[in-house]
């Protein structure tokens, strides 16, 4: 066994640490990249006159490549009006200098407008006059409090699902309790951001702030089956690195690259962020589409968890031995042995314990044995200490015979050959003094 330690621990630092990892490098990318220096990507703005607008189509495409589309609109009216309908960012009257926007869309929008329309205002001798459209609640001083209201109730459900997995539930007390938690979440969501002012009063904060919960659960919680131990790093990169820079909650979306404006209303968190916002500061305007993707999300989610259900029993029927369900897996290597077992919940009913004690002769415990177990290829499937009074357990191993070898500083190893039934089974170590080949 000394040869393949390297192999195993490998493997063992591998399978533990590609997770922070990923997370560290996907912070980087998703996050350092847009947020250090946001930039206008295709800002939309109206200007009021066919002329001018010509004018300042050409002066920012020449400034800013990409950066700012200008649409011709009649009048200044006009101009507001594209506003509060959500076609555009911004409008500029050149007539009397006012710029009209809506800081319910980001405070940060207002610290590019000003300086790209203050020069224009000034060529035509006027002083650039802000006016806001859409202001956000008194509590909501940087207009980024919606924000961080979804995401105590985008990331939660995430959480929760890794946690179920543990626990020693039914696939339905988990669905049952991911309802819960959701539900939760968007009452006390809701609650703090109306004590904080921080969001108007609208209940349907509170029904779609609960979608969102059930999106990112459901998804997440059916596609344990499919993805395994690679859960962790699929619902990060869907519901989290790429979700947040994409939602246009701390910075406008119109301020991060094409990418992840491309994931603007593909993704549960923008889609929420979009419709909530229509909602309570644009009279409704273009709320729908957000709503929508968020009913798929849910929709989803409860088709891959019934699917990857329907799937387990199916199996467990063909094998009454088979106690897979969704919500759960088993990595298994070509030998069948369970190698990375993460998140798997347990199965009181089919658990293999195998406990016991090792002992030197005369009854005392061998303090600093070590029990290690293997398969039939000569895979290692733990390793473990015994305590103090010389105890140890092995949980979770596999229906067939295992080769059980106890070992400690001047004593011969002792090694038996068990097979382990549903349930703890109990054996004993005493090891010889230290003359000769391992005791069978």
């Amino acid at each position: 066994m000394p040869e393949q330690q390297p192999a195993s621990l490998v493997r063992t630092l591998a399978s533990s640490l590609w997770f922070p990892i990923f997370f560290i490098c996907g912070f980087v990318l998703c996050y350092l990249l847009p947020f250090h220096a946001p930039s206008p990507h295709h800002l939309p703005v109206a200007v009021a006159g066919e002329q001018v607008a010509q004018q300042l189509d050409a002066r920012f495409a020449a400034a800013l490549p990409g950066g700012v589309d200008v649409t011709a609109v009649p009048d200044a009216a006009a101009a507001r009006e594209a506003v509060t309908d959500r076609d555009v960012v911004a409008g500029y009257d050149p007539a009397s200098g006012e710029l009209f926007y809506a800081k319910a869309n980001g405070a940060a929008l207002v610290q590019f407008l000003q300086p790209l329309f203050a020069p224009v205002a000034a060529a035509s001798g006027h002083a650039l006059t802000q006016v806001d459209l859409a202001p956000t609640a008194p509590g909501d001083v940087l207009g980024t409090g919606l924000f961080y209201l979804l995401l105590a109730m985008n990331i939660p459900p995430y959480v929760t699902v890794m946690v179920l997995l543990r626990a020693e539930l039914t696939t339905r007390q988990k669905l049952f309790s991911l309802v819960g938690v959701g539900a939760f979440a968007a009452v006390v969501c809701y609650a703090a951001g109306r004590l904080l002012d921080v969001i108007p009063a609208h209940p349907v904060v509170v029904v779609l702030g609960f979608l969102l919960t059930q999106a990112v659960g459901w998804t997440t919680f059916g596609l344990v089956p499919l993805v395994k131990q690679f859960i962790p790093g699929v619902a990060m990169t869907l519901f989290v690195l790429l979700s947040m820079p994409s939602s246009g909650g701390a910075i406008p979306k119109e301020l991060v690259h094409p990418f992840f404006q491309f994931f603007h209303l593909l993704l549960p968190l923008g889609e929420a962020a979009d419709s909530i916002r229509g909602i309570l500061y644009f009279d409704g305007a273009r709320s729908w589409p957000g709503i929508i993707g968020l009913v798929c999300w849910c929709a989803l989610g409860v088709g891959l968890t019934a699917a990857t259900q329907w799937h387990a029993r199916r199996k467990q029927r063909e094998d009454p031995e088979v106690t897979a369900e969704a919500g759960s897996y088993e990595h298994e290597d070509d030998t069948g042995t369970v190698v990375d077992p993460l998140f798997e919940p347990p199965h009181p009913a089919h658990h293999r314990t195998l406990a016991g004690a090792v002992l030197r002769p005369g009854g005392a415990p061998a303090r600093e044995a070590v029990v290690t177990v293997t398969d039939s290829a000569g895979n290692q499937l733990a390793r473990v200490e015994v305590d103090p009074r010389g105890a140890y357990e092995v949980h979770d191993l596999p229906d067939r015979f295992v080769t059980v070898v106890a070992s400690a500083p001047g004593a011969a190893p002792a090694a038996s050959r068990v097979s382990v039934p549903n349930g703890r089974s109990e054996h004993d170590f005493v090891l010889p003094a230290a003359s000769g080949a391992p005791v069978r």
